[in-house]
């Protein structure tokens, strides 16, 4: 299970492994590293099943770094990962053959990791507003990175109410680079929270977190 990148922060750590490893080899360690290990019978797609696998024994192997132990990771019924019987907060992507996960000491969190698709730009009508569809420019970078960020920020929410449209919005969409920051808002009931954004490219991916 190659490592391909590790971010460290004094706040997060953030991890993305290259997925080339068959099922057989987490599964004699599934019962340590997830606290609902009967979930992975209910995956019937080989990929799945291997992603499920590896994004828990790499969450698992992040928060023993952090805090030393670790009794495992489950999923709450709007399918947000946790950590058990810990205060860490841990979110989950994966997209072939790369699975990314970030544990954050305190706050609640969120990574995508996405490949560059070209029908990203016919939907992306659907998921941005017109004045972030005229900032991204028709850009397939801005449009990855955007429908990147505003997954992030709905599994930092946590539940399954927002619309991206309504209530996600990005700014700085014409100013897209290699690497670099987005300034972004959440708002919900009339309440706006600022939520900091960063991403980086690489090869066909994307890769956007909260910090």
């Amino acid at each position: 299970m190659p490592l391909f990148k590790k971010i460290i922060d004094r706040n997060f750590i953030l991890a993305v492994w290259h997925l080339t490893e068959d099922e057989d080899y987490f599964i004699g360690d599934k019962d340590k590293f997830s606290a609902s290990p009967e979930k992975l019978d209910e995956i019937h797609v080989d990929q799945r099943r291997k992603e499920w696998l590896c994004s828990r024994h790499l969450g698992w192997s992040i928060a023993k770094e952090l805090e030393g132990s670790c009794d495992g990771i489950w999923s709450d019924s709007h399918n947000k990962p946790h950590i058990k019987n810990s205060k860490l907060q841990i979110s989950i992507s994966h997209a072939k053959p790369y699975v990314a996960v970030l544990v954050h000491r305190t706050n609640s969190c969120g990574v995508d990791i996405e490949e560059k698709k070209g029908k990203l730009l016919k939907l992306a009508p659907k998921f941005l507003t017109q004045r972030e569809l005229d900032l991204a420019g028709g850009s397939l970078d801005a449009t990855a990175i955007s429908w990147g960020t505003k997954e992030a920020i709905y599994k930092l929410y946590g539940r399954k109410q927002l619309i991206f449209k309504e209530n996600i919005f990005l700014y700085e969409l014409d100013t897209i680079q290699q690497n670099g920051s987005l300034k972004s808002e959440l708002k919900v009931n009339n309440i706006v929270t600022n939520i900091n954004i960063k991403y980086e490219q690489f090869g066909n991916h994307i890769l956007v977190y909260t910090t």
